[in-house]
């Protein structure tokens, strides 16, 4: 006797069901992976770096501690003291110039201390009431000091002693030689490497008989440094 197999309408939907788990996990597995994903925003780039600032060099001269001087005085000459000539003479006022060389040595403190040496040369007008005038040409040559303190400006002093002689045309004082000095300061700007200007002042003497010349000299002057 054949059993007939009861209806179960169940079973023919287990394919079904099973296709659609499998459909709903591989939408799930896709979504999720799509979630997964990151998203990177970048902004403009950054400009470029600002130029380096300027840069200066100065230039700072420094002084030798021995320099070789090579000096040259121009200046004006005002006779002081003048005594009373015989033939009615009387010394008005004239220049001159010096050459000098020496030695600059620099020490602490900014000292500087030049021994040198030179010649000096001036020319005295003279006038009189009878047209017999004689003019005065004096020159020495001298040996002395320097001595000066600063950078920029600098003070100096100095003084020289010597030989001089006077050459006039007058005849009572032919020949006439004897001790010379100076004595002066001035004021140097060392605003260029290797050259100093300034001006100066100084009361200078020839004492030769039988008349002793007496004047002050005001001018300026340029060292140049070796």
């Amino acid at each position: 006797m054949r059993h007939s197999r009861p209806f179960c309408p169940i079973q023919p939907a287990v394919p079904v069901l099973a296709a659609s788990v499998i459909a709903c996990a591989s939408i799930l597995s896709v979504s999720g992976t799509a979630g997964a994903q990151q998203v990177y925003v970048y902004g403009p780039p950054p400009g470029p770096p600002p130029p380096p600032p300027p840069r200066y060099y100065y230039y700072e001269y420094r002084e030798a501690p021995y320099a070789f001087a090579l000096g040259v005085d121009v200046e004006g000459a005002i006779p002081v003291n003048v005594p009373q000539f015989v033939d009615g003479n009387n010394l008005t006022g004239g220049g001159g110039f010096k050459l000098r060389a020496g030695e600059q040595i620099r020490l602490q403190g900014g000292l500087r201390f030049t021994p040198e040496v030179g010649y000096g040369y001036e020319h005295l007008f003279a006038t009189d009431d009878v047209g017999n005038a004689y003019d005065w040409d004096m020159h020495r040559v001298f040996a002395g000091a320097r001595l000066s303190i600063g950078r920029i400006v600098a003070p100096v002093v100095y003084a020289h002693v010597g030989y001089g002689w006077q050459a006039t045309g007058d005849p009572t004082v032919q020949g006439a030689a004897g001790l010379a000095f100076d004595v002066g300061g001035a004021i140097d700007l060392r605003v260029i490497p290797h050259l100093n200007l300034g001006a100066h002042l100084e009361y200078a003497e020839i004492d030769a008989q039988p008349y002793a010349i007496e004047w002050i000299a005001v001018g300026v002057h340029a060292d140049v440094l070796f």
